[in-house]
């Protein structure tokens, strides 16, 4: 009697313990990012009356005799389910999906919390509001961000500035149209500034300058445009000996019948592992013509010799040609290729091969041309070695040039029969009259292809803005050149706030192979910035144009060139990704990638201890390791962030008050039970009467 008076005494306790449970459940039903609990009943240690004995001969088995003694509770556990995610519109709410925390700190101590309802505070802390506890991730530096490390607190002041970024490069993109209308060139009509005009014109080979600039005619009927690193110290009738004229880069190098090319230096690049065993070839024979520019390739071409394919096994750089040469520049030579690796291929005694490989450098010999990125060209009076693209190129007088005999001046822009020109005009030989690039060059029965024009934004490194319009020409088959202004080399940009910039570019035609993928092609403009006050001068950049993504399909011209650099500007406005990427929006236009929100995952998250205020700390079995979460990024981590949004407790009402009523009916069980004792016992006390 008095086992079943105290196994209802454990029913009502745990029946109570489960009622808190769900009382607690109930009052959280709207509490952010809550989680509920539930409470499993285990039954207590019984009374054994008898014991088990197992059969015999005689008599079966029977089983034990045994009574329990009551109830207790097994465990109440934490259910980490997800909660429904809410849209606030808030842009600095964060809602988490999937097995994870947010991580908050104290100054000393790490919490964890599903409660994403976050905002900056005065000084731009990333903070729990509700505590004033910082939220834990990585900030970036430059917009460039690394999640490894130790996570820390997010600032993001309201007022971050960013600095002026001066443009170094512009990507194209898109497609230019292969179909570009072509036309016969008939004549070339040139109008000029003078409003006089030359019809008829068979061969259109203007002058052109970025600005005014000083030529010189001498009495070898040579003529020289100077520029600023000439001495100006010049004078008709005179010969100006050892005098500088120009200064610009080495473009490339012509050989002639009166001046070779000694001898050209190959690199092995990406196209074999190597050659004669070294990762350069130096060409034996002098080369009598062709054009030769550092970093454009020269094809070597040979036979394999007989026995000359040896192979080892699959791996890299493991099998060798030995080949005989007969390319202009190596013929007669024997040399050993190590073939690269992976590459497929299939080679016999015999076969004909041929590698282009890049020019690293270049011998010239006297009576060879050099031509400058300035459009000059000069013979060399002097052998000269030419080892890098950058290498420049002296221009002095020379006894040999004569005289000076006519000093001219030109005006920026271009010029045709000494006269600024204006407009050019092509007369096709289907009578259609089209516009030119007063700075190209047309001559009759030569093809005339509209050119496309579009510009490019870039920033100088204070921030100021030029529109900078570049030009598309397709010039052959598979093949465009660049140009400026006009079709120019050259052009002078001022902006609205009366700053200026000198562009010089420096061009390789762009080619295309035939099925419309980039093959090679290259530029870069030089650009000078002048302000319109000594404070307002910006530093000179070289911005280099990437141009191999670029493609030329049949169909529309989609091209879009796109400048890196920006101006100075204020954050005006963050917003986050599903990544837990900060990224913010700037006055300029520019957005940054400003932090990331790190995220913990615990291998038993139900484990974890809860310590109010939606806050969590690790226990000893919330993970290995002293219940040490996995600290990462949302995506590295397998859970999902929802920006702008929060998540709901996933407490279900149906649930709990289903729970509620089978919980009163087992107190209510419990306490019949013990009244129903209560009058037992009465009755064994009445025997006594």
């Amino acid at each position: 009697m008095m086992r079943s008076l105290y196994s209802a005494v454990s029913g009502l306790k745990g029946h109570q313990t489960r009622m808190d449970v769900i009382g607690n459940n109930i009052a959280n039903v709207n509490t952010t990012g809550f989680k509920s609990s539930r409470v499993t009943f285990e039954d207590m240690i019984s009374q054994t009356l008898s014991g088990a004995s197992k059969p015999s001969n005689d008599l079966g088995g029977t089983n034990p005799k045994q009574i329990g003694l009551g109830v207790g509770v097994g465990s109440i556990d934490l259910l980490f389910t997800d909660g429904s995610v809410q849209s606030t519109g808030k842009n600095t709410d964060l809602a988490l999906s999937g097995n994870g925390l947010f991580i908050v700190n104290d100054g000393t101590k790490d919490y964890y919390t599903r409660d994403g309802a976050f905002q900056f505070d005065a000084d731009g802390n990333y903070v729990l509001p509700s505590s004033g506890m910082y939220v834990k991730g990585w900030m970036a530096s430059d917009g460039s961000l690394s999640a490894a490390g130790e996570p820390g607190k997010i600032t993001i002041p309201s007022n971050k500035a960013m600095d002026a970024v001066a443009t170094k490069k512009i990507d194209f993109t898109n497609n230019l149209n292969t179909d570009t209308t072509e036309y016969d060139i008939d004549t070339v009509t040139v109008n000029y500034s003078d409003g006089t005009s030359d019809t008829g014109i068979t061969n259109y080979s203007p002058i052109v300058s970025a600005k005014d600039v000083i030529s010189l005619k001498f009495s070898s009927n040579e003529e020289i445009t100077l520029d600023d690193t000439a001495t100006y110290n010049f004078t008709t009738a005179v010969n100006p000996a050892r005098q500088t004229l120009w200064t610009s880069k080495i473009k490339s190098v012509t050989a002639n019948t009166t001046g070779g090319v000694k001898q050209l230096t190959l690199g092995t690049g990406d196209v074999i592992k190597s050659i004669n065993g070294d990762n350069s070839l130096t060409t034996s024979i002098s080369l009598s013509s062709g054009t030769y520019k550092i970093g454009e390739t020269y094809e070597i071409k040979g036979t394999i010799k007989t026995g000359g394919v040896n192979t080892s096994g699959v791996g890299s750089g493991l099998t060798t040609l030995t080949v005989d040469l007969t390319d202009a520049a190596n013929k007669g030579e024997t040399v050993t290729i190590k073939v690269p690796n992976p590459e497929n291929f299939s080679y016999s005694d015999g076969d004909e091969v041929s590698f282009s490989l890049p020019i690293t450098s270049i011998s010239a010999e006297a009576g060879a041309v050099v031509t400058a990125a300035n459009g000059q060209s000069d013979t060399l009076q002097d052998a000269l070695d030419v080892t890098s693209e950058d290498q420049t190129y002296v221009r002095v007088g020379r006894t040999s040039d004569g005289k000076v005999t006519t000093v001219s001046r030109q005006s920026a822009g271009a010029t045709f029969n000494n006269k600024k020109v204006s407009s050019v005009t092509i007369n096709t030989k289907t009578g259609e009259t089209l516009s030119g690039l007063i700075g190209a060059k047309y001559t009759s029965d030569s093809k005339y292809y509209p050119p496309i024009t579009t510009t490019a934004t870039i920033y100088d490194s204070q921030g100021s803005e030029y529109s900078v319009p570049i030009i598309l020409s397709k010039t052959a088959t598979n093949q465009w050149s660049v140009s400026l202004t006009g079709g120019t080399n050259s052009a002078v940009i001022t902006n609205s706030d009366g700053n200026q910039v000198s562009l010089t570019l420096d061009a390789d035609d762009i080619v295309f192979d035939t099925f419309g993928q980039y093959v090679s092609g290259k530029g870069k403009i030089s650009a000078t910035y002048t302000g319109s006050t000594e404070k307002t001068k910006a530093e000179k950049e070289d911005i280099t144009f990437n141009l191999a993504q670029l493609t030329q399909y049949s169909g529309e011209t989609t091209v879009k060139p796109s400048a890196d650099g920006h101006s100075s500007g204020t954050l005006s406005s963050v917003s986050i990704d599903s990544s837990g990427i900060i990224t913010g929006t700037y006055s300029n236009g520019v957005k940054q990638t400003e932090a990331q929100v790190a995220v913990a995952s615990f291998t038993n998250a139900s484990g974890l201890e809860k310590t109010g205020n939606s806050l969590y700390s690790r226990s000893n079995n919330s993970g290995k390791d002293d219940g040490r979460p996995t600290v990462g990024t949302a995506s590295a981590l397998g859970v999902t962030i929802t920006p702008s949004a929060l998540e709901m407790s996933n407490v279900d009402i149906a649930d709990q008050f289903t729970d509620m009523i089978v919980t009163q009916r087992g107190f209510q069980s419990n306490s019949k039970i013990i009244t129903v004792d209560d009058e037992l016992l009465e009755t064994v006390i009445n025997m006594k009467r």
